[in-house]
């Protein structure tokens, strides 16, 4: 990957690094993902050995073993090799993208009833887990349910996370499925 990304991206990106680096040490590693995973299992109360724990960490193993892979240097990664790296594997068409990865697992995970779609009170609670306040999340909800059914889709949930990593709106309601709140 030879880009760099739009400051839009760049920006999103930015936000994301300082959401996950929820130990304030300037840097990311695999330890800041899992903090991630937990806060999932203990926000759903969820057993570390559940089916959908498991898949959200997968996919996010997959998603950090990919920013190192692009990055190239060490486990560690400060604010401008994450941006970078992060935009590098959001592009990766060379196989199974694992950002795209991480809002399949995330659906999954927010699909509580495993009825193939998220409802209200699925996102709310969602939202709850990531901290977020419960007005955020209703307009976010029905920024996300673009085909005002009152539900999310895979599609749709799928979608938004497109368009947060690619998207120029640095406000985008897909950030919620990477977790930026």
């Amino acid at each position: 990957m030879d880009s760099a990304p739009s400051a839009a991206i760049a920006e999103r990106f930015g936000t994301l690094f300082d959401t996950l680096d929820t130990d304030n040490d300037r840097t990311l590693t695999w330890d800041d993902y899992q903090r991630l995973v937990d806060r999932y299992t203990k926000g759903y109360s969820l057993d570390a050995d559940d089916a959908r724990v498991q898949e959200i960490r997968a996919a996010y193993l997959g998603l950090w073993r990919g920013l190192v892979g692009h990055a190239g240097d060490g486990d560690r990664l400060d604010r401008d090799a994450f941006v970078a790296a992060m935009h590098a594997a959001s592009e990766d068409r060379s196989s199974s993208n694992v950002t795209e990865g991480v809002a399949e697992a995330a659906f999954d995970l927010l699909d509580a009833d495993d009825d193939g779609t998220v409802s209200e009170g699925e996102y709310v609670e969602y939202a709850e887990v990531l901290g977020a306040a419960v007005d955020v999340a209703w307009d976010r909800f029905k920024a996300l349910d673009t085909d005002g059914d009152g539900f999310i889709s895979r599609e749709e949930f799928v979608l938004s996370a497109r368009q947060y990593l690619f998207g120029d709106d640095t406000e985008s309601a897909g950030g919620f499925v990477f977790g930026v709140i």
